[in-house]
This record gives structure tokens, sequence and C-alpha cells, in this order.
């Protein structure tokens, strides 16, 4: 098997697992097991395959404190609730076939939401907490291009949600990319040869920087 097509696997095996965790603190008593599924989406902007050097980037998320469960289809209140997720971003670089950490490529702008220090490799992610508004999770970063380059970002699923001051129930919240077209021509020219996967096509946003 190529080179390319075992380190894109193992690139995809990786994002795959980054999925945020939220510990319970303070529940008092033990918390069931993940009984609620959930989806959400997030987007970026402006929807361009390339920027300049200079330009930003916005990651958005909205979505009610109130989210329909995809297995039983009731409408759950889930406000109180701490929802995170990881944000990956990496380079695909001309001169070699392995993807690098490329988060010091850009600054951060937080305008809703805030860090974590949930930072297991900090070169690739970052933990994000959305911000509970009224009655609306929200999430507004923006990423200032520093290098020129070619980048594929994505923010994982939200994992183990803790339901507050209601018997510590829990959500895994799948968070879905809702651009209409996430320029996926340069993640296959990079991986060459490598099909799409349903995971690639329902997370991964890719760019270039001038």
């Amino acid at each position: 098997m190529p080179n390319t097509i075992i380190n894109a696997m193992k690139i995809l095996t990786s994002l795959l697992a980054i999925v945020f965790f939220v510990t319970a603190l303070g529940c008092g008593k033990p918390c069931v097991e993940a009984q609620y599924q959930f989806s959400m989406q997030e987007s970026f902007s402006p929807d361009r395959d390339s920027i300049l050097v200079g330009d930003t980037i916005f990651m958005l998320s909205s979505h009610s404190t109130s989210f329909r469960d995809n297995s039983i289809n009731d409408l759950i209140d889930f406000s109180g609730s701490q929802i995170g997720a990881n944000l990956r971003v990496l380079s695909m670089p001309t001169n070699t076939n392995v993807v690098i950490g490329a988060m010091n490529d850009f600054a951060f702008l937080i305008y809703q939401g805030k860090t974590t220090g949930n930072d297991n490799l900090p070169s690739e992610n970052k933990g994000l907490l959305l911000e509970e508004n009224s009655s609306n999770y929200e999430l507004n970063i923006g990423l200032i291009a520093k290098q020129k380059g070619t980048y594929l970002v994505s923010l994982g699923n939200s994992g183990g949600i803790i339901k507050k001051n209601h018997g510590c129930e829990k959500a895994d919240i799948e968070i879905d990319n809702s651009n209409v077209n996430n320029h996926l021509y340069f993640y296959e020219n990079f991986f060459s040869g490598l099909p799409l996967s349903d995971y690639t096509k329902t997370h991964i946003y890719c760019f270039k920087v001038y």
C-alpha cells in the first residue's frame, strides 16, 4: 500500500478519535451512559477555496438549547450544559505527503465561546466551549492566516455532554459541516487515490492561503 494512503489512514483515524468529552463535576451520583444522540452544524465563512495572508476565516455554530434526539425524535431541553469540541488545523505541504499540525499558522479571535486548554496536541488542535446565550449555544471564532499553505480544518464531535440538574443524563452530539462546498479537491489531490470517507465529507473543510 502506498505511503500516502497509509499516512492518510493514520490521519483519518486520529481525526475520528478527536471527540471532546466533558466530565461530570459535582453530580453526587453515578451518571447513566449516553442516552441521547443529537446533531448540530458548523460552517466556515467566507466560503471560498482561497484567501490571502492576513485574511480571516470565521468558524460559526449556533443551535437552540433544545435538541431533537435522533433515535426517539423527542425535543430535549439541554440548557445549562457545557458543549465543547476540538478544533483541528492541519497543513498539507507541497514537499511531503504527511500532514503537519498548523495551529500556529493562524492567530485566533474569539467572539463567542472560549478555549478550554484541552489541547492534547497543541500544534494541531484547540479545545473550545460553546457559549450559552439566552436559548442558544453559540460559537464564533476567527482564524487569521499568518502563513501561506493549503489547510484542512475540522471541528470534532462532542461526547458525554452532561444534562445539568437532571440526573446526570448524557448526550453525544455530532457536529457536521454545513458549507455547500468544502473544497475537498485539495484533500483528494494531497491524498491521491484515497476514497473520501463519510466523516471526511461531513467534517473537513479545506482552503488555500496565498
